[in-house]
């Protein structure tokens, strides 16, 4: 559950990072309005049409539902492919956190956050 959050932690904060406030709004669209419902968490992924399904499984809610669903019920077989999805996603937005973090100080003027001026005592 752990690898899940932070998959999809990793990907909304990226998104920000690359793109700004409105990334937060994308990547949460991305997560909650076609991840959650292409996941098949609540019956199977194979029960749903076929595109939706298969994107389901490539997203982080619908790779841990298939990794929680491995470990709890079949004795971890077949979790490889969930935790490389989640590991990926995690590590892509990761990976765009630091590139945005980075552009950001690159643009960021030299003035700017500088410390501020000392008082100059009167008298």
């Amino acid at each position: 559950m752990g690898l899940t959050v932070l998959a999809i932690g990793a990907a909304v904060a990226g998104c920000a990072a690359l793109v700004g406030r409105a990334g937060i709004g994308l990547g949460s669209l991305l997560m909650v309005l076609i991840g959650n419902p292409f996941s098949g968490v609540t019956s199977a992924p194979q029960l749903l049409p076929e595109p939706a399904g298969a994107i389901g499984r490539w997203l982080p809610p619908g790779a841990g539902g298939s990794l929680l669903r491995s470990v709890a019920f079949f004795d971890g077989s077949a979790a490889a492919t969930p935790l490389l999805v989640l590991g990926l996603w995690a590590a892509l937005g990761l990976t765009a956190v630091l590139v945005g973090g980075r552009r950001r100080a690159a643009e960021t003027p030299a003035g700017v956050g500088a410390a501020a001026p000392q008082a100059v005592p009167v008298g």
